[in-house]
C-alpha cells in the first residue's frame, strides 16, 4: 500500500469506538490504515448505561468517560468532536460537516447510534417530557427537576427505564411511577415468572409500577403537569421520561441513497449498498433485525475491522441478546432464548427454581441438549456457569446440581 487508507468514523459512541480499537488492532501501522473519529457531541466515549445516576448526582460527562485521551493518542486514533456530519457526497467520496469542511475518506463507518423513540401521544412535545440517549439529555432532565418535580413518571418499563426510575427517585421527589403497556416488566429478558418477583422486588412507599397499561394524553398547557391512560385514569406528573425503545438515526445515510429501511442495511460483512460505507451498532440492520444493545455493537466491531481491511471471509451472523447489570440495585443476568409462544413450547427443556423469600430465580432453557437461554435474577452465583455453557452440549444433570 502506497499511501495510508484513510477510514472516516462517524460517531463515537461504543460502536465507533470499538470498530477503530480493533481496526488499529489488526494494522498498527498509521503509514498504513489513517483513523479519524468524528462527533456530534462535545465529549469523549462515555458510559450511556450510566446516563440515569446523573439525574441525582453532580456527575459531568468527564465521569463517565471509558477512555481518556491517551488512550487514543496511543493508538493513533483521531478524534474529532463537536464536528456534526450533514452529509455524505459518495461520488466524491467526502463527509460534509455542519462548519463546511469537507471530509475525504477512502472508508466511511456509520456509527451514529439512534435516538430515543418519542410514540405519537396527545401533547408529547410539553416542558417535561423527555427522551434519554446522551449526557445532554440526562442532564436537561437533571437541571429541570430543580423547579419542583414532586411526581415523576416513566413510561416504559424496560432495562433504561427501570435504572432510570431509581435515579428520579430523588429525596424531594414523593413518588415515581412506571407504566409498561405489556403486562409484565422487562418482557424481552424476563419471564412472566421472573417479571412478578422483579416486581415485587421493586415496589415500596414511594415507587409503584402499572402493567397493561398505554398513555393516550399528557396534561398541562405548556408544561406538563400530569397523564392520563387510556382506560381514563389520571396520574400527577411534573417529569416524565418516555423510555420506549429507538430510532435509528438514518437521516444522513437515506439521503444519500443508501438502502435504509427501519436501520441502515446491510448485509453479512457489515457493509452498506455503498461497498465503501459500512455500518455498526444501532444504526445497523441485518436480516431485518436491529438490536438496540451493547453486545451487537461489540459484535458488529471486529467483523468491521477485518472487512474494512478487505478480510472478506470474516462475517456476522447474528447476536444472542445478553444483558447483564444491576436492575434498580438487583442483579440481573438475561441471555438467549427465555421467552415462548405456546406453539414452540414444547421443543425446549427448560429447568428453574425460585426463592422468593430470597428474592431469587434462575432459569435455564435447552434445546436438543444445548443451552440456548437463562435468567438469573437475584443472584450472580452461577454466572460463570452460564456464560462459559450458553451455546453448548449440557447435561440436565449440571444444572440440576446448581439449583437450590
Amino acid at each position: 500500500m502506497d499511501t495510508a487508507m484513510k477510514v472516516v468514523i462517524i460517531g463515537n459512541g461504543i460502536a465507533g469506538v470499538m470498530v477503530a480499537a480493533k481496526l488499529r488492532q489488526l494494522e498498527p501501522e498509521e503509514r498504513r490504515v489513517q483513523i479519524e473519529i468524528y462527533s456530534r457531541e462535545p465529549y469523549e466515549y462515555y458510559s450511556r448505561i450510566r446516563l440515569p445516576e446523573i439525574f441525582s448526582s453532580r456527575l459531568r460527562a468527564e465521569d463517565l468517560e471509558i477512555y481518556k485521551p491517551e488512550w487514543y493518542a496511543r493508538r493513533r486514533l483521531h478524534v474529532y468532536k463537536n464536528q456534526e456530519a450533514v452529509r455524505l457526497e459518495r461520488e466524491e467520496k467526502k463527509v460534509m460537516l455542519r462548519n463546511g469542511t469537507a471530509v475525504p475518506y477512502d472508508k466511511l463507518v456509520l456509527c451514529m447510534g439512534a435516538e430515543g423513540f418519542k410514540p405519537p401521544v396527545m401533547n408529547a412535545h410539553l416542558e417535561g417530557v423527555f427522551t434519554i440517549r446522551e449526557y445532554g439529555d440526562a442532564d436537561a432532565i437533571r437541571r429541570y427537576m430543580t423547579e419542583g418535580t414532586r411526581h415523576a413518571v416513566v413510561v416504559g418499563g424496560g432495562l433504561l427505564g427501570l435504572e432510570a426510575a431509581r435515579y428520579l427517585a430523588i429525596p424531594r421527589v414523593e413518588e415515581v411511577t412506571v407504566i409498561e403497556i405489556f403486562p409484565r416488566l422487562l418482557p424481552k429478558q424476563l419471564d412472566d415468572t421472573g417479571s412478578r418477583l422483579l416486581l415485587r422486588l421493586l415496589e415500596g412507599p414511594k415507587y409503584s409500577v402499572i402493567l397493561g397499561a398505554a398513555v393516550a394524553a399528557f396534561l398541562g398547557e405548556r408544561r406538563v403537569e400530569g397523564l392520563r391512560l387510556v382506560n381514563g385514569r389520571k396520574l400527577p406528573a411534573e417529569t416524565v421520561l418516555i423510555s420506549a425503545g429507538i430510532v435509528p438515526r438514518t437521516k444522513l445515510a437515506k439521503e444519500a441513497g443508501l438502502a435504509v429501511n427501519r436501520g441502515v442495511v446491510v448485509d453479512e460483512r457489515l457493509c452498506t449498498s455503498d461497498e465503501d460505507i459500512f455500518a455498526a451498532g444501532d444504526l445497523a440492520e441485518f436480516q431485518g433485525i436491529v438490536w438496540g444493545i451493547i453486545p451487537a455493537a461489540l459484535d458488529h466491531a471486529p467483523v468491521v475491522a477485518a472487512n474494512l481491511l478487505g478480510q472478506g471471509s470474516v462475517v456476522y451472523r447474528q447476536t444472542i441478546p445478553q444483558n447483564t447489570l444491576k436492575v434498580a440495585g438487583i442483579n440481573l443476568t438475561s441471555i438467549g432464548k427465555v421467552t415462548f409462544d405456546k406453539e414452540d413450547s414444547q421443543d425446549y427443556q427448560i429447568l428453574q427454581s425460585l426463592d422468593e423469600q430470597q428474592g431469587r430465580y434462575e432459569k435455564y432453557v435447552l434445546k436438543e441438549g444445548l443451552l440456548v437461554g437463562s435468567i438469573l435474577l437475584g443472584s450472580r452465583d452461577n454466572y460463570g456457569f452460564v456464560m462459559q455453557s450458553i451455546g453448548k452440549p449440557i447435561i440436565p444433570a449440571e444444572i440440576q446440581a446448581r439449583l437450590w
